[in-house]
């Protein structure tokens, strides 16, 4: 997987071939078409009202026509229709705030099939399944926003329901996109923070299996907007743009056909704040050849406290 940073709207694999065809005149305007090559296209926008900012969204997408689309910071209200915003060649979702700020929408091209999973209740977040070229493969696609001044419980909802999502009983491909505002947050998972949100992110990272795919800052030099990927081994780039907000826009291309679908290889996850504490200590208590180094290991990575 590649993943780079452009200033001007000049890219490789399916993102460029799409541009060259917009640059021609042939963007797609809805009803049948072919996927050219073997990528889908996700391009995940912060909007800061796409009202307000309705011809630089409209022009960004015919500029990379992509097949999904994960707008944060919509600014919408339930009483403003689709039709006032989005053009009917997409399928769209929409999770409203209907107060001042927020928002975020997932919007499908009409080729795809594709159907709302749920909305959450309490928090920006919604989830719609899209159906890959064999109707057996299946992807799951999560949109959501946390405001900067939002508590962790929205991480934590997202731990929960992301736990849920991507059964490896069946061909299922998870993807969660959106604006999380967690600049500080380490998301190859820190065994020695455990607090706040790093605490979701680690159980998002550690036990659900998924990889955080942008490497570059997104909003000055914080990494805001990310994608979580499971598996890992069907995302294929990762491109950071220009934005229509104080935002970059983020580009992730997917291998698209069943065929191309890698179980990946079992790993042992180790879960350290479901470890046995005290069953440890009394073992290392016990076995006195090796207990002290034990007690060193556990020490020097958090999972016990120097009395």
């Amino acid at each position: 997987m590649t993943n780079t940073i452009t200033e001007d709207p000049t890219l490789t694999g399916a993102a460029s071939r799409r541009q060259e065809d917009a640059s021609d005149g042939s963007v797609a305007t809805g009803g049948p078409h072919k996927i050219e090559g073997k990528s889908l296209v996700l391009l995940q926008v912060n909007c800061r009202s796409i009202l307000n900012n309705s011809l630089e969204f409209w022009n960004l997408i015919d500029a990379y026509n992509p097949d999904v689309i994960i707008g944060t910071e919509s600014w919408l209200r339930e009483e403003i229709s689709n039709a006032e915003v989005f053009r009917d060649e997409y399928t769209t979702f929409r999770r409203d705030r209907n107060t001042r700020g927020g928002g975020v929408f997932i919007c499908v091209k009409n080729y795809i099939a594709c159907v709302e999973l749920w909305v959450d209740e309490d928090f920006e977040m919604i989830a719609v399944e899209v159906k890959g070229r064999d109707p057996k493969c299946t992807w799951e696609i999560v949109g959501i926003y946390r405001a900067p001044n939002e508590d962790m419980r929205v991480i934590e909802r997202l731990a929960v329901r992301a736990d849920s999502l991507g059964n490896f009983t069946k061909r299922s491909i998870t993807s969660i996109a959106g604006d999380l505002n967690l600049p500080y947050a380490d998301w190859n998972g820190n065994v020695q923070c455990t607090s706040g949100g790093q605490e979701s992110v680690n159980r998002l990272v550690w036990e659900s299996g998924y990889t955080q795919v942008v490497n570059n800052s997104t909003r000055g030099d914080a990494l805001l907007d990310v994608y979580l990927v499971r598996p890992e081994n069907l995302f294929t780039s990762c491109s950071v743009i220009q934005g229509i907000s104080d935002h970059c826009v983020v580009l992730l291309e997917v291998e698209w056909e069943e065929t191309y679908y890698r179980s990946e290889v079992e790993r042992l996850v180790p879960v350290y704040h479901k470890a046995d504490t005290i069953g440890l200590q009394h073992f290392s208590g016990i076995n006195l050849q090796y207990g002290q180094a034990m007690v060193d290991a556990l020490r020097k990575y958090g999972i016990i406290s120097r009395t």
